[in-house]
């Protein structure tokens, strides 16, 4: 069994989160694969002082942080992204371990764990799944193609979680994931999921970027 734990009733009203955080979104501000992705990115710590810098900034997103930050010492990485129909055999996002995006690059260390929160995702759509993998499973080769990724998968024994509104996931934060691509009616609403990673303080990088400490 792979460190990960899949929660299908942790946002008890994923529409309704859906609909308030769409405006909030813009051109997503880490690199993407797909220039059509949308999103937005914060960071803030744990303590109280974060907290209430959500509540003030961003109340929308209070109640998710206040449920899975737990750790007032870490640091916590919280994405929006929007991702929009592609390919069902292809690899939207490729297996990778997270880093925090430090503006020109990512940092060194993995989260301690990650926790992906599914807030929309088109009924009649095919695809979209995280495809979570064992730990190291891509550490003897080169880069991973981005196509036959559902032979990938299979090869690498790694596990699909659906992206059901609502859904939770969560996992370790050395394990590799990746993205799959999903196909959509052409007028369907895009998937739309939050990713919130807690990291170690680490004293030799920056602190949080523009957010509280």
């Amino acid at each position: 069994m792979l460190p990960m734990a899949v929660d299908d009733g942790a946002i008890a009203e994923p529409a309704a989160l859906a609909r308030a955080l769409r405006p909030r979104l813009g051109a997503h501000p880490v690199p993407q694969s797909d220039p059509r992705t949308r999103g937005l990115l914060l960071e803030l710590s744990g303590s109280p002082d974060g907290h209430a810098w959500l509540r003030a900034e961003l109340p929308e997103l209070a109640g998710l942080f206040t449920r899975f930050a737990g750790d007032a010492d870490s640091l916590y990485v919280l994405a929006v992204n929007q991702t929009p129909p592609t390919a069902t055999d292809r690899f939207l996002l490729r297996p990778h371990v997270d880093r925090r995006w430090l503006g020109d690059g990512f940092g060194s260390a993995p989260p301690r764990w990650t926790t992906m929160v599914y807030l929309d995702f088109p009924t009649d759509a095919r695809g979209g799944e995280l495809a979570v993998f064992p730990r190291g499973a891509f550490d003897a080769s080169g880069p991973v193609s981005r196509d036959g990724a559902r032979q990938t998968v299979e090869h690498h024994h790694g596990v699909l979680v659906t992206p059901l509104p609502g859904r939770a996931c969560r996992l370790s934060g050395e394990l590799p994931h990746a993205v799959l691509g999903y196909s959509a009616a052409p007028q369907a609403t895009w998937r739309l999921a939050i990713v919130l990673a807690e990291f170690a303080r680490d004293p030799t990088e920056p602190p949080p970027r523009g957010l509280l400490t």
